[in-house]
């Protein structure tokens, strides 16, 4: 039996899938199940929990929490998103403000935050009030959905939840692995943040779930923190600072600044990889599998044969160029990873980085669910 019949069950389940944008060239997949949101109530620490921080005999009325971080061991923390390669790693840490006889005072284990554009030295939080503080996950509950589940165009709401984080006190370092959805990243990727504290019978949280970022967008504001972890600045290392976020069918933006994989909150195939070829510096714009070979060239050709490997119309092997060379099929693409398999030519033990109805991942391109179909080896033009 040919070897690539194989595929052809998985191929018929997704070859609908992937490449449209908002304006709808190829058809959607069938619509998926409704996502409900979760609860959007912060999750206080645990009744008559111990506080992790301050002295009972200090005084201050709690106003307001923030979380600030720093990439790694130096500097002053802030409130901006964080991008970072895994080995710096991105500290946490709590920001209170609290009203003190009238006057508000920072209090932070930061050495020295940049607030409000200048350079603060808080009060340090064993100091501070006697608070209770949760630190919580804000993660997406899902990972898949498409902005024409309607039945028409539109930023379809991302659901998020808050998950409790197993840390205390007000410095943790920045875990980006997803814990309701899978972890293809294993400590790579993009999560975002929420501090709860609880002063007496007062809760008061940093930004989460509600803090939607209104039109133009299905998810969250830049006031929920960010952060980002990837292995190193090549294109696939860019492209694991998506791991963690959902594939979006139609992903979109009233821009290309402004588009969902921009910030971080998933992309479909197409807009996976143009996402990594912008984060290298290239200008590309967003668009759909279709529109992918304006901009790249064409390295190679051909079909699956009955070994498993790409032949072109003449028999001859496709050659497995370099990882960051795309995999362009038809409706779908992804980045080639590793040469497995007959090293050399391209077939279907190779793994490539692709994201279709999961979070991106690196698997074979026997697992892809297009590994029958003909393919196109692409480079983006601005690259050697």
């Amino acid at each position: 039996m040919r070897r690539a019949s194989i595929h052809r069950t998985v191929l018929a389940l997704t070859l609908a899938a992937c490449g449209a944008d908002a304006s709808g060239a190829p058809s959607p997949p069938a619509a998926p199940p409704a996502h409900t949101s979760a609860a959007t109530t912060p999750s206080p620490p645990g009744a008559g929990a111990d506080p992790t921080i301050g002295r009972a005999d200090a005084t201050g009325t709690l106003r307001a929490v923030h979380i600030a971080s720093r990439v790694g061991t130096t500097g002053p923390a802030d409130t901006t998103p964080k991008r970072a390669l895994a080995k710096d790693g991105v500290t946490l840490f709590a920001v209170l403000d609290i009203e003190v006889d009238g006057r508000r005072t920072l209090y932070s284990d930061a050495p020295s935050l940049r607030w409000k554009g200048a350079l603060v030295t808080p009060v340090p939080l064993a100091r501070a009030p006697r608070i209770a503080l949760a630190w919580q996950r804000i993660e997406p509950a899902v990972a898949d959905l498409s902005n024409t589940r309607s039945g028409a165009f539109r930023y379809e709401a991302i659901p998020y939840q808050a998950t409790a984080i197993a840390a205390t006190g007000g410095a943790i370092a920045a875990d980006v692995r997803p814990t309701l959805t899978p972890d293809h990243g294993h400590g790579l990727g993009t999560m975002r943040y929420q501090l709860v504290a609880r002063q007496g019978d007062r809760t008061i949280a940093s930004p989460g779930v509600d803090a939607r970022r209104g039109r133009g967008s299905g998810g969250l504001s830049d006031d929920v923190h960010r952060v980002s972890l990837r292995a190193d600045d090549t294109f696939l290392g860019l492209l694991g600072e998506m791991y963690g976020q959902p594939y979006i069918w139609a992903s979109a933006g009233a821009t290309d600044r402004t588009h969902q994989s921009e910030r971080l909150e998933g992309s479909d195939c197409a807009d996976l990889m143009v996402y990594g070829a912008r984060r290298l510096g290239l200008a590309i714009p967003y668009g759909w599998t279709g529109s992918l070979e304006q901009h790249a060239r064409v390295l190679g050709a051909g079909a699956l044969a009955d070994d498993g490997i790409y032949r072109d119309a003449r028999g001859r092997a496709v050659a497995f160029t370099r990882p960051g060379d795309l995999v362009l099929f038809p409706r779908h693409v992804g980045a080639l990873v590793e040469d497995r398999g007959t090293i050399g030519v391209l077939d279907d033990d190779d793994l490539m980085l692709h994201t279709l109805f999961d979070s991106p991942k690196t698997q074979p391109i026997a697992d892809s669910g297009y590994a029958d179909n003909p393919i196109k080896v692409l480079r983006w033009k601005q690259l050697r």
